[in-house]
């Protein structure tokens, strides 16, 4: 029996990169489609109270959408938004930003600064995860379908500079030579230094012993700018040749990322972020008063945020749950000569019943996309600093803990978007909470 055909007109976008559109009084969310377009969708997948479907004719089309450049797009579920002109990524991107504070935080923002764009729309990322899979006799690299297993060879992806796209095609050349390998591979992240132009492979593999860890090591020990490999086993076991950690630059300062320390993917625009939050920190400093501003990062990774600020002459303390993202925190500050600085290795509510009123003039949190947890939020009220800056890579949690921080007595008082990951429907949002 053929699956029914609906026409329908999308509303608007909404989070995830769907455009919205209604059939009967319910909600249908179409993927690859853009706003005020009239499209043919065909089946799809039902939920409780809405339906997914794909495109399947455009109708009536935008004159912001545009051909996507990938051969893989419509299969591969990395990217929702090829289809659609940057300039108009980036409008539709702070839309479902001020809806979403308002219908999630209950948070009403008049006029959402314009999202900062990343320098290059395409190739811009430094650190990518690839699944492993048999393909004909061999193996190659590749992502998921969205909302499945299966894989999708994308070894050519677009989101990934030339020059780290030569390693990844030598990479997958080598797993496609390969009709049996040494260990059975899950994953690999590739990472790349932008200053260096190291590379560190990161393998996630079946349980297995050192000698296959090693021969799996020796198939790609002559790649062109590879400088380290590790291969880490499910329930235990891992295994580094050469080094597990790359260097790169953010502005004046030097950093070392290791293979279990969190990396920004697009690098070259964390480098305005950073710049943005040490400007916002030190924005109610009196002259000469960074000296004296005490500031607390809480998800400081390995503390892009906290030593450039430091470098600049506040007391930051620098925070963080995961003991490698510290030791490199640590080391940064040691090789660049920053003083000023305090780290600890804890979680960020440990740490924060630690604390006093009166301790620290900022807070800056960077939590991962789950967001913050209610005690780290009812922590943060009960010590009253005068202002938090909060950097969030997801839009509806960001708009629940706003919700919670304003309803215990701070206000919004400026917000900018930047767009880490074009192509795709994620956003990274800065805001600052005052008393």
């Amino acid at each position: 029996m053929p699956e029914e055909t609906f026409t329908v007109k999308i509303e608007k976008l909404v989070q995830g990169g769907w455009g919205l559109a209604r059939v009967d009084g319910k909600v249908l969310l179409v993927r690859g489609a853009i706003p005020a377009e009239t499209v043919a969708v065909t089946g799809g997948t039902a939920h409780k109270q809405y339906r997914e479907a794909m495109v399947s004719q455009v109708l009536v089309p935008s004159p912001d959408r545009v051909a996507p450049p990938c051969p893989v797009y419509e299969a591969c579920g990395g990217c929702q938004l090829q289809h659609l002109r940057y300039e108009a990524q980036l409008a539709h991107k702070a839309a479902i930003l001020k809806e979403t504070l308002a219908r999630v935080g209950k948070l009403t923002v008049e006029d959402v600064a314009p999202v900062v764009p990343s320098p290059t729309p395409y190739g811009y990322r430094s650190a990518v995860r690839f699944v492993v899979f048999r393909e004909g006799r061999g193996f190659a690299l590749g992502f998921h379908e969205e909302g499945s297993h299966r894989p999708v060879a994308a070894s050519c992806c677009l989101l990934v500079p030339d020059a780290l796209r030569e390693v990844i095609g030598t990479v997958n050349g080598r797993l496609a030579a390969q009709t049996r390998l040494p260990v059975r591979l899950e994953s690999v992240e590739v990472r790349w230094s932008t200053s260096a132009g190291e590379v560190l492979l990161t393998w996630r593999i079946e349980p297995t012993g050192r000698s296959s860890a090693e021969r799996l090591f020796d198939l790609f020990q002559d790649v062109p700018g590879v400088i380290g490999q590790v291969a880490t086993a499910q329930g235990g076991g891992r295994w580094v040749r050469g080094r597990d950690w790359i260097t790169d630059r953010l502005a004046d300062l030097s950093f070392r990322i290791s293979e279990r320390s969190f990396m920004q993917a697009n690098w070259v625009l964390n480098a305005t972020l950073s710049q943005t939050v040490g400007d916002w920190a030190l924005s109610g400093s009196s002259e000469g008063g960074e000296a004296r501003l005490r500031v607390l990062e809480l998800h400081a990774g390995i503390g892009t945020l906290g030593l450039p600020l430091a470098r600049r002459g506040a007391l930051v303390t620098l925070v963080d749950g995961n003991t490698h993202a510290v030791a490199d925190a640590r080391h940064a500050a040691k090789i660049n000569h920053v003083g000023r600085t305090r780290f600890r290795h804890a979680r960020a509510e440990e740490l924060l019943v630690e604390v006093q009123p009166g301790d620290y003039d900022v807070i800056i949190v960077d939590p991962p996309r789950t967001g913050l947890s209610r005690e780290c939020v009812r922590e943060v009220l009960r010590l009253e600093v005068p202002r938090v800056l909060y950097l969030s890579c997801d839009p509806a949690t960001l708009a629940r803990d706003l919700g919670w921080l304003t309803a215990g007595g701070y206000r919004l008082s400026r917000l900018q978007p930047f767009d880490m990951f074009p192509q795709t429907a994620h956003l990274e949002t800065l805001v600052e909470l005052a008393r």
